[in-house]
């Protein structure tokens, strides 16, 4: 198995910092255009889709741990295994990020 790429190490914050972009211009469009206001069950339309947009980045960054943690298990030396682990770490973090950063949007006010 060859060495993690730089660009692997940087993923998890690199679908955080998309997610984030996602995130604030679906927010500010929704409450621009009244998403806000149209109930969707119990919800809204907006957190709605807030919800559905932070689970798809959970799940990406989910599964870019669940890689990490397999590049590991698999890796022939020790070089490419701590590199692997510095990527899991990362991803850990990111995912971790990403839960408490954006967990704001099942509760805060939306507009």
């Amino acid at each position: 198995m060859k060495a993690p790429s730089f660009t692997f190490l940087l993923s998890g914050f690199l679908v955080w910092s998309v997610g984030f972009l996602l995130l604030y211009g679906v927010q500010a469009t929704g409450c621009h255009l009244g998403w806000h206001e149209v109930p969707i069950g119990p919800i809204s339309a907006l957190r709605l889709i807030l919800l559905a947009l932070l689970a798809a980045m959970l799940a990406l960054i989910g599964a870019l741990v669940w890689h990490a943690t397999k590049a590991r298990r698999t890796a022939q030396s020790e070089n490419i295994g701590i590199l692997a682990d510095i990527a899991r770490l990362l991803q850990i973090a990111a995912l971790a990020s990403t839960v408490l950063v954006y967990a704001g949007v099942a509760w805060l006010t939306l507009c």
